[in-house]
């Protein structure tokens, strides 16, 4: 009988140190036992847990790789370390590969209700919520107590547009949690609360652990005061969860305004006289772009209504396979050195790794698809490129409105321009200033649509949309909210209705604490300077 080697010091270090909660020292450690003992699954996966909590992405999704080849073939540690591979994959952009593993693992089997989430998780966060659903109730099932699971299952449930249930599963991980922050704050929007059903007295009583506990709880009573009418207390809480969140994020105006720069240094209108027809792989593209909360969600429900076309969400996929092909070592956000480096790219080489990236959502049946992520004005030009037939489509909105949308909103990580009054100005004025350069170079191969249009006279705007696609006219598009299809972002419950001007002014409830604001818009002749033209 052959007897396993005894365990290297460095890896019972590695335990000790985990046992700690000592994420360092586990990394340091492991390191050296994956050296040593690089058949350990167990010291890989202490690698990869350790790297991940570091937030050392790529080194992750290496380390649960090895601890997958590694582990016993059929034990529930193969199929586990495939599904924990998933979340790193995912935040070094490779979402294909994420996708991938996390089939892999679910094939193999599943049998508790951690990995099951896990699983649920990434399958939600890439697209694919149909697949997450059945991984999120069996998690419930096989464990009615556990929190986690039914937070999943909630989320699920609300990107699937099943409210009622979504609530439900909320309302239970709130019971099961002594961490109860992250459901309500989901719970405050899923939709609109009345005087005598909300969860003002629970929220107010929730004590916060961190910056992010604290403006979550602020969002969510705000979006609860608002809906009950008390504007005041609203107003109060919305200024506390901005001030916090401001805090947690790098954006810097001057930043911007050096990548709107860029963009015109680099990619002159020369670059757009002449038309690249090689040939692509994969089906016609649509990009939505534009503010969030410009209407963009309403756009790409307008269009997936119709048979020829489908929605696969918002994707970075575009920006990502950019950087990827860039090959720099600098932070994700979009800068100068990029877009230096960008323009040098082939754009058919951008092209074809995007496809590669995003097929396995294409159900193979639809000859046009929609990517609907706002800050893909960023790459527009690029996008042109890349894709000569692409649709950009650009939505525009009355900037009170679209800005307070998202003033309003907690969009953690993403957008740090929207927690203050001035960085919305300079935001917008950015913003503009790049949209005017993209329509300047590629004129009607911009398709400009107004929310405000759309919703003053559906039908009109609608057929002139299609017809700017060059797809049919169909019935199904002046109903979007029976489309078919999953909806992840802040809109979700609201595209659910059929198209009507229930934001239209809503920032005009906190006029008084928007008014530099306006002002600010106005003296750089976004807005008439006359309060009431606003």
């Amino acid at each position: 009988m052959i007897r396993p080697p005894p365990d290297h010091p460095t890896l019972l270090a590695a335990r000790d140190a985990f046992k700690r909660g000592d994420m360092r020292a586990v990394l340091t450690q492991a390191r050296l036992a994956t050296r040593t003992m690089p058949v350990s699954s167990e010291a890989w996966w202490l690698l990869g847990t350790a790297a991940n909590a570091e937030s050392d992405v790529v080194t992750a999704a290496h380390a649960f790789e090895q601890a997958a080849l590694h582990a016993q073939p059929g034990s529930p540690a193969k199929s586990q370390m495939f599904v924990l591979r998933g979340p790193p994959l995912m935040g070094d952009g490779r979402m294909a590969e994420a996708v991938e593993t996390t089939r892999s693992g679910v094939r193999l089997g599943l049998g508790d209700p951690a990995s099951l989430v896990k699983a649920s998780y990434t399958l939600t966060n890439a697209g694919l919520p149909q697949e997450a659903l059945p991984l999120a109730q069996k998690a419930a099932e096989l464990n009615p107590r556990h929190a986690e699971a039914w937070y999943s299952l909630g989320s699920v449930q609300r990107t699937l547009g099943d409210i009622e249930a979504a609530e439900t599963a909320f309302k239970t991980s709130i019971t099961l949690t002594k961490s109860p922050i992250s459901a309500y704050f989901n719970l405050a929007y899923l939709k609109r609360w009345t005087p005598d059903n909300n969860h003002i007295a629970e929220l107010e009583a929730l004590s916060c652990q961190s910056s992010l506990e604290a403006c979550r709880v602020a969002y969510a009573l705000f979006k609860e005061y608002n809906d009950t009418g008390q504007f005041d207390a609203a107003l109060d809480c919305l200024q506390l969860g901005a001030s916090l969140a401001r805090k947690l994020e790098t954006w810097t105006s001057e930043e911007e305004a050096a990548m709107v720069c860029a963009w015109k240094e680099h990619l002159p209108a020369q670059r757009f006289t002449t038309r690249d027809d090689r040939p692509r792989s994969g089906p016609k593209r649509i990009f939505i772009i534009g503010l969030p909360r410009s209407g963009t969600t309403l756009i790409e429900r307008v269009l997936a209504a119709h048979s020829q076309v489908q929605a696969i969400g918002e994707l970075k996929a575009f920006g990502v396979a950019t950087r990827k092909l860039c090959d720099l070592a600098t932070p994700a956000r979009l800068d100068p050195e990029v877009i230096a480096a960008a323009v040098k790219l082939d754009p058919r080489d951008i092209a074809e790794l995007y496809t590669r990236e995003t097929a396995y959502l294409h159900d193979g049946s639809s000859a046009y698809v929609i990517d609907k992520l706002p800050n893909n004005h960023e790459y527009a030009g690029l996008i042109r490129l890349a894709f000569p037939d692409a649709l950009i489509i650009g939505l525009d909105r009355n900037p009170m409105d679209a800005l307070f949308g998202s003033y309003k909103l907690l969009f953690t990580g993403a957008y740090g321009w929207s927690y203050t009054l001035d960085d919305l100005a300079d935001h917008y004025g950015h913003f503009r200033d790049l949209m005017t350069y993209w329509k300047q170079v590629l004129g009607d191969g911009l398709i400009d649509v107004s929310l405000e249009a759309v919703i003053q006279d559906p039908e009109t705007e609608i057929r002139r949309l299609l017809d700017a696609c060059g797809l049919p006219f169909e019935e199904a598009c002046l109903r979007p909210h029976e489309a078919k299809g999953a909806v992840s972002t802040a809109s979700a419950v609201q595209v659910r209705k059929p198209i009507n001007a229930e934001g239209v002014g809503a920032w005009k409830r906190y006029a008084n604490h928007l008014e530099p604001l306006r002002q600010r818009l106005g003296a750089m002749g976004y807005l008439p300077l006359n309060k009431e033209s606003s």
